[in-house]
């Protein structure tokens, strides 16, 4: 990938692709942040009609970037799915309604821009940003995103593994029960279909119908059929001391959440484990202790050490600017 211009002049572009968000932020050669954007994807609207908004997207901050005398270097683009980064190639992306893609080459975009451009996995994305902003660097990480799926990455000394198809990381479909609930991924048994916000709210939604006493009846004003459980909600709840939400995040959702964590420890063995998504920026103070306990017994040798993110919506722009800057989502 071309560089261009001297370095105090470069810019970097990293772009999170959400269902519902575009999220870009505009970097500088040291990663710091020079402003950010954030506009509806618009996904409904179909595979050509996003892919053309970010387009336009890219093409507005880069002559936003000229304007502030910034050289636009480089551009990281993170998708929800399985990706291909080194062929460009989104094998699907189930939130976007994509399948068998390649969004940079078919973009309405000059080919120098095309040629800037780096395709990543979000979740990669997060991963790598949040290991820029640690003080001790891991020789092995994972990430674990909890929140309405489980996303997650794997790194080798700094370094994104992919593996065959893109695949690598997939933490919500490694089996915790043989059997067990159906997942969307269309197997049974995954971490997803347990501890995914809409398994959460098969429990919720029972609790209710058997006349559970608990607060989240007066918390939830929205369809749990149609809406995912808010982490605010379950916060709140958590919080009043309420007895079946406590259960519930912690007998049940802590005890998946490490036997999945302890199958990742005892195959990989990584020295740290990284935590986030929205039900970990709402509740990881509370539930990290809970899943340290349960690994301890799960475990062949020393839990890893386990770290909730602490970048929020920032982890994934600047792990694609990072991307960008190397030259390639695996360099």
């Amino acid at each position: 990938m071309a560089l261009f211009g001297g370095k105090k002049h470069q810019a970097f572009l990293g772009m999170d692709l959400g269902g519902s968000n575009l999220y870009s932020v505009a970097f500088d050669f040291e990663l710091k942040p020079i402003f950010h954007s954030k506009i509806d994807t618009e996904a409904r609207e179909g595979y050509l009609h996003v892919i053309d908004r970010v387009a336009l997207q890219i093409q507005e901050l880069k002559k936003r970037l000229e304007e502030e005398g910034y050289d636009l270097a480089g551009i990281g683009l993170g998708v929800p799915g399985l990706v291909q980064s080194e062929h460009g190639n989104v094998i699907v992306a189930p939130n976007l309604g994509w399948s068998q893609c390649k969004p940079v080459r078919d973009m309405d975009l000059p080919q120098e821009l095309k040629d800037l451009t780096v395709l990543l996995n979000d979740v990669n994305a997060g991963l790598l940003g949040e290991l820029h902003s640690m003080a001790d660097q891991p020789s092995c990480a994972v990430a674990y995103f909890c929140g309405t799926g489980i996303g997650g990455a794997l790194a080798l000394n700094g370094r994104l593994i992919e593996g065959s198809l893109g695949a690598a990381g997939e933490v919500g479909h490694m089996v915790v029960r043989s059997g067990g609930r159906k997942c969307g991924c269309g197997r049974k048994g995954c971490l997803e279909a347990y501890i995914g916000k809409w398994a959460l709210n098969d429990q919720i939604q029972k609790a209710l119908d058997d006349k559970k006493k608990t607060r989240l009846k007066s918390l939830i004003s929205y369809n749990l059929k149609k809406q995912p459980v808010k982490s605010s909600s379950l916060k709140k709840a958590y919080e009043k001391g309420d007895s079946f939400t406590t259960e519930l995040m912690e007998e049940y959702y802590c005890h998946y959440l490490a036997i999945g964590i302890s199958q990742t420890a005892n195959c990989l063995a990584p020295d740290c484990v990284v935590l986030g998504g929205g039900i970990m920026e709402a509740m990881g103070e509370y539930l990290l202790p809970v899943v340290r306990n349960e690994l301890e017994a799960l475990c062949i040798g020393p839990p890893p050490r386990l770290q909730l993110a602490e970048l929020g919506d920032l982890a994934g722009p600047l792990g694609a600017a990072i991307s960008a800057r190397r030259g390639g989502a695996l360099a």
